[in-house]
């Protein structure tokens, strides 16, 4: 790259003129010269005029990307609040204070989450001023990067610190797949380290998140990605075990950003013949689980952030906690639970007994049913067949009465028959009167009536 001639130069030069005016193209842009982060622009977000831990990538004099949950939204909205102001402090990169100046409007995502965190980005317009212009690179390919440098900017009052550098150039650790499930649908749109920075709170050493991620193309670098969110394991930043933090890769939404601003996004690759993401309706696959590890989900402006409970043990724990400032200014703690909770033993109690007097009166009320029923089939006459019914001795066959009719004269000492077929000459009645109803000519001629 440092031997590139001053034709190469003058080609790189007129492409990007010739793509400047055009409405959210990227120009690929070749760097001509060795870089550093204090020789880049940096900026942070003022928000009602207290600054925040939002770092901004520039774009230029006039646009800069942030994360959208560094914003207010209306209540159950997607709409900035407009009720908030936003400023930004732009820095020369080291110590120096380039100027606040006033936002004059935001944009988050259309598809912004804020419970995912997906999509987490919004275009800032700001007037920088007309008297210096200037344009900031966004490095795109990750391809081309040997590592990348986490950076930190703070300020104290309208004086900067010198920014805090850390290089990585290993692969992000297992964990963070299962601490973000955003990160885990997502791995080529997110960058995640367990690195943080240090800040001093109230005598104890808190985990700070870096701002924003520089990808290296050796020797030269550009702006990549802006800090979304972290998962502490732990209480808070203050009494952490591990960090996991995450930043959102800003390559994807080049073209978005371009065509909301109505102007030129200049991306950086030393790749002539690398060609980026044209899609400005790019979105991120959704998460398709939850967390696997427990933590506390934090994310935008860390000062008085309030924090989630994810993980498998989340339903165990409170819904939020205050996450300490990372400010100098001391910030009361606030409780993590609140005494609603303690409230709903009484209600759940209350609804139980309800439920129980309920199902009571309901089974008292069936075995009242139950028992009049029964007395009712119990008094009712026996049904009978063949249309024959008993009354008082009285036997009714075809509509006629028959009574019952006695022998008073049996005597019980005659010998049985002993259950056997006789003929009829053996038959003790008298033969005329016998003869005389018997049918002869019946089918069963042994058959006595």
């Amino acid at each position: 790259m440092r031997g590139i001639g001053i034709l190469s130069r003058l080609t790189v030069a007129m492409c990007v003129a010739s793509l400047a005016t055009a409405a959210g193209q990227q120009a690929i842009v070749k760097r001509l010269e060795t870089a550093s982060v204090m020789g880049m622009k940096g900026a942070i977000l003022v928000k009602n005029g207290q600054t925040t831990t939002c770092e901004l990538a520039l774009i230029s004099n006039k646009l800069a990307f942030v994360a959208a949950n560094c914003l207010d939204f209306e209540p159950n909205s997607n709409i900035v609040d407009t009720t908030s102001t936003y400023q930004v402090m732009v820095s020369d990169g080291g110590t120096g204070n380039v100027g606040t100046f006033t936002v004059a409007s935001t944009q988050s995502h259309p598809k912004y989450n804020p419970k995912s965190f997906a999509n987490n980005v919004a275009l800032l317009r700001f007037d920088g001023g007309d008297g210096v212009q200037w344009k900031n690179y966004i490095a795109a390919n990750p391809n081309d990067w040997k590592s990348e440098f986490y950076v930190k900017r703070t300020t104290s009052g309208s004086s900067w610190a010198m920014p805090q550098v850390q290089e990585s150039t290993g692969a992000a650790p297992a964990e963070c797949a299962n601490a973000s499930p955003i990160y885990a649908a997502n791995t080529k749109d997110f960058m995640c380290t367990d690195k943080f920075t240090t800040a001093s709170q109230d005598g104890k050493t808190c985990a700070s998140p870096f701002g924003t991620v520089y990808g290296v193309a050796d020797p030269d670098l550009a702006v990549a990605a802006i800090y979304s969110h972290s998962v502490v394991i732990g209480d808070s930043l203050c009494s952490s075990t591990k960090v996991y933090s995450y930043y959102t890769i800003l390559s994807n939404f080049l073209e978005w950003g371009g065509a909301v601003a109505g102007s030129t996004i200049y991306l950086y690759t030393p790749d002539m013949n690398y060609k980026n993401n044209d899609n400005p309706n790019y979105v991120m696959n959704d998460p398709s689980g939850d967390a696997t590890m427990s933590g506390l989900l934090i994310g935008g402006d860390l000062n008085n952030q309030q924090g989630e409970q994810v993980g498998p043990s989340s339903v165990e724990q409170p819904s939020s906690s205050t996450i300490p400032t990372m400010s100098s200014v001391p910030i009361t703690q606030q409780p993590s639970s609140s005494p609603e909770p303690v409230e709903e033993e009484p209600k759940k109690k209350s609804n139980l007994t309800t439920i129980i007097i309920i199902v009571v009166a309901v089974l008292l009320l069936l075995a009242i049913i139950g028992y009049l029923l029964w007395r009712k089939f119990k008094r009712r006459p026996a049904p009978t067949n063949m249309g024959t019914q008993y009354n008082n001795n009285q036997y009714a066959v075809g509509g006629q009465n028959y009574a019952p009719e006695y022998q008073d004269d049996y005597d019980h000492n005659t010998p049985h028959l002993n259950n056997r077929i006789i003929s009829q000459d053996e038959y003790p009645h008298d033969d005329a009167a016998h003869r005389a109803s018997y049918d002869y000519d019946s089918k069963n001629p042994d058959l006595m009536r």
